[in-house]
């Protein structure tokens, strides 16, 4: 009787679009949800934001990749993963007047029934880039990311089939979206940093964040600054490879 209780207790917790009203990042969604949530809501809000946004962004985002020397190969990777870091740095620092808000109010006919997913968008307003070493792979499509700072695993799933699947052990920056269950995707692909570069990122990482904490409010402007160095640092030893080896040249 008692297993049987302890399962019962688990289907309860179990969120899906007909019983749940209020999205809790640590308990299980429903595949049904799930699908909805991925495939539907958030692509849909996705691409509502890059319509309404991106043209818009694009100067100061190419003069960033700029200013960093960004290879041809990476440079819509840094664009689009600054683009999202804005997005969510303004849905931040006033909510109702931000994207996930506005896409919230024009699709109120269709998410008024789904509670649940209204209260996972204004979650995911929430979400901050970060930086994290890529830990134990399943496969290709789901591994383990641990957050540099803190150290905190999460189980990672990839949606993007276009997305490159990172390599153990590298180091990556980006923007996780909560799934329930302590599942995250990324919005976009991250931005990999080269293999050779993982030791002097990961070795200075701390100095750095802990420098720039002192001097910016959001976390948002820390990660932007701290990225900036790592690119730095990244370039530098691109460089340095170039020179030293052929098959960089």
């Amino acid at each position: 009787m008692g297993k049987k209780e302890s399962v019962e207790k688990v289907v309860d917790f179990e969120q899906t679009a007909v019983n749940t009203k209020t999205f809790r990042l640590h308990y299980p969604v429903s595949e049904e949800l799930r699908r909805i949530m991925v495939s539907e809501v958030f692509r849909d809000f996705m691409i509502d934001v890059v319509q309404l946004n991106y043209d818009a962004c694009l100067p100061l985002l190419n003069e960033f990749a700029a200013e960093h020397d960004v290879r041809e190969e990476k440079w819509n990777d840094v664009l689009h993963n600054i683009f999202w870091c804005k997005v969510f740095y303004d849905s931040n620092e006033d909510f109702w007047n931000s994207c996930i808000s506005d896409f919230i109010y024009k699709n109120n006919d269709r998410l008024k029934n789904t509670p649940i997913l209204i209260s996972w968008l204004e979650t995911c307003a929430k979400a901050v880039p970060k930086f994290y070493f890529i830990g134990h792979k399943y496969n290709d499509r789901v591994f383990v990311a641990i957050d540099i700072l803190d150290e905190k695993p999460l189980n990672v799933i990839v949606y993007d089939p276009l997305a490159v699947s990172p390599k153990k052990g590298e180091i990556a920056a980006g923007l996780l979206i909560p799934l329930g269950d302590g599942l995250y995707f990324p919005i976009v692909d991250f931005y990999h940093f080269d293999f050779e570069a993982r030791e002097a990122i990961a070795n200075c990482f701390h100095f750095h964040y802990d420098k720039y904490l002192k001097i910016n409010d959001t976390p948002y402007d820390i990660f932007l600054n701290v990225f900036s160095t790592m690119l730095q640092i990244e370039g530098i030893l691109f460089k340095d490879n170039q020179k030293n080896d052929p098959q960089y040249s």
